[in-house]
């Protein structure tokens, strides 16, 4: 398999299990708020991000930093220091969660009062020991993601949110009669038993893949053995570092935590209301926001080994090949989900959550689809250049201005001005990482490649979308009965013919190549055949 092919594979997995996940994610959110209504959803989101942002600060940089490192030592054909670095993170990783899961849980009482509701205690102290077992888990995933295996990772990562769901609407519902914050806490326990299934499901893998763990003949190093010290001294610099970048998304939906409900109680509205407003911001309109932005961290996790094994061996123009497919994945994705959830905020809010109050914060948060996403493009661009400092700032350059706009527009525009701070933070981040790129690799991104073409089909997608959308609503709420069924109606049939013919526009304009279908594993040359005899494909 080629280098393209293997990246294209790779993110490929990673982008199905992410959007598995996701989907997973959206459709517990859904029958979680049905149950326990907004307010125990708003007491559940209370306790997830700060946990998010514990968990990243404890495991995320390490995986990264390891299938960074792991792949360099590949690269080179020092297999027993890619090792040495596995077992090198799994002790730290050990250590950095014990650690973390012991300020959450006993810290607990104090984050709840901060977010502004003591209720949300027991939901924070049961998501807590999920910190003894992903850091673990982590490790292993990184060691896989550093030999270019991204299987281990993509089904663990399926089981782990499947287990997770289970819990979460099971504990549900046998907690609700006991009150909203006691479901809340059963619902959190599901991170745990999640994340012991994935642990399990990553142990047999070792065991069936006991060749990348072990150093016989067949891997003779070809390089001396770097120090132990040095090893953990370049993992910890780099990883503090990625773990600080990868606290975008946790620490957006913290500022939103710390400041939302305080603001808007401040304003006069009640505990309760001000609490089930938090939970339309952040179970409903970020919660949408979050799904297409899988496929952006699924390339940037392919991405970050292949730069790094690339520059390991001084091979600048497969590295620049790779920041230019990436991008280009990114916007190809993120551009029409940004603009068809904005269009489609209204039935999709109904849809799925009964009532269309959250819908004006999703069609204003639906453009932060598309910023995250090269966000965290850029940001995984940079880090594998070995720029690792630079995300972290203009991260924390974003975060202020969240943090700022909320003071300013939340007290007049409610969630909806969240939700505008929230756009404004990730355009600023985004913006600043894609100065870095070119500032320090002078990459010029084609324009029209990577605006003007996917700019076109998706303006094209999105009027069919909201054609199909309007026409057909008005048949499916006359023949279905059912006002939700009449907006999920339409909605399936506005995204079903607005992606056929994205996709064909994009065939036509030459946002997909022909090179670009043939590394596809498996279809790739096959669909590329098909689709230039029939004369779409440029």
């Amino acid at each position: 398999m080629t280098e393209k092919n293997l990246f294209v594979r790779g993110a490929m997995l990673l982008a199905i299990a992410g959007v598995i996940s996701k989907i997973l994610g959206s459709i517990y959110t859904i029958f979680l708020q049905n149950m326990i209504g907004d307010q125990g959803l708003g007491l559940y989101q209370m306790a997830y991000p700060i946990y998010s942002t514990l968990l990243i600060l404890s495991t995320a940089g390490f995986p990264i930093a390891v299938s960074k490192f792991v792949s360099e030592h590949i690269a080179l054909g020092d297999y027993r220091g890619a090792k040495t670095v596995f077992r090198i993170s799994s002790v730290l990783l050990t250590v950095s969660g014990v650690i973390c899961f012991v300020i959450l849980f006993f810290c607990a009482p104090w984050f709840a009062g901060l977010f502004g509701d003591a209720s949300s205690q027991l939901a924070i102290q049961a998501i807590a020991p999920a910190l003894l077992v992903v850091p673990v888990m982590s490790a292993i995933r990184g060691y896989f993601q550093g030999w270019q295996q991204m299987e281990p990772t993509a089904v663990s990562q399926v089981f782990e949110q499947l287990v997770r769901v289970g819990t979460i609407l099971i504990a549900a519902a046998l907690l609700f009669p006991y009150g909203a914050h006691v479901a809340a806490a059963g619902a959190a326990f599901g991170a745990v038993t999640g994340g012991l299934v994935s642990l399990l499901i990553l142990l047999v893998y070792m065991r069936k893949s006991s060749i990348y763990f072990r150093h016989d003949v067949r891997m003779k190093n070809t390089v001396p053995q770097p120090n132990k010290w040095v090893i953990m001294r370049k993992l910890i610099y780099y990883a503090i570092p990625v773990s600080l970048g990868a606290l975008v998304v946790p620490l957006m939906n913290n500022i939103d935590v710390i400041s939302v409900v305080n603001i808007l109680k401040q304003t006069g509205m009640s505990q309760a209301a001000a609490t089930e407003a938090f939970g339309l911001l952040s179970g409903r309109a970020f919660k949408l926001m979050l799904l297409p932005t899988t496929f952006a961290t699924a390339i940037g996790a392919a991405l970050m080994p292949a730069i790094s094994a690339a520059l390991a061996v001084g091979n600048q123009g497969e590295v620049r090949s790779k920041m230019d497919l990436s991008m280009r994945f990114t916007v190809l994705i993120s551009l029409p989900a940004a603009l068809g959830l904005a269009i489609l905020a209204g039935p999709i809010d109904t849809m799925l959550f009964k009532n269309d109050q959250g819908s004006q914060a999703i069609l204003i948060i639906s453009l932060a689809t598309l910023f995250s996403s090269v966000q965290l493009t850029t940001s995984a661009i940079l880090q594998g250049i070995n720029s690792v400092y630079v995300p972290v700032r203009n991260l924390f350059i974003g975060c202020f201005l969240k943090l700022l706009l909320n003071y300013l527009l939340v007290p007049a525009w409610g969630i909806n001005g969240a939700a505008f701070a929230t756009v404004s933070a990730y355009f600023l981040s985004a913006l600043l990482n894609l100065w870095e790129v070119y500032r320090t690799t002078g990459v010029v991104f084609s324009m029209k490649a990577l605006v003007w073409r996917p700019l076109f089909a998706a303006l094209v997608m999105s009027v069919l979308a909201y054609t199909v959308n309007r026409e057909c609503f008005p048949w499916a709420a006359a023949h279905l009965h059912s006002l939700r069924f009449a907006y999920a109606f339409s909605v399936l049939a506005s995204i079903s013919i607005g992606t056929l013919v994205y996709t064909i526009s994009l065939l036509i304009t030459g946002s997909i190549t022909s090179r670009d279908l043939e590394s596809v594993p498996r279809i790739g040359i096959s669909l590329a055949k098909l689709f230039n005899r029939i004369g779409i494909l440029r």
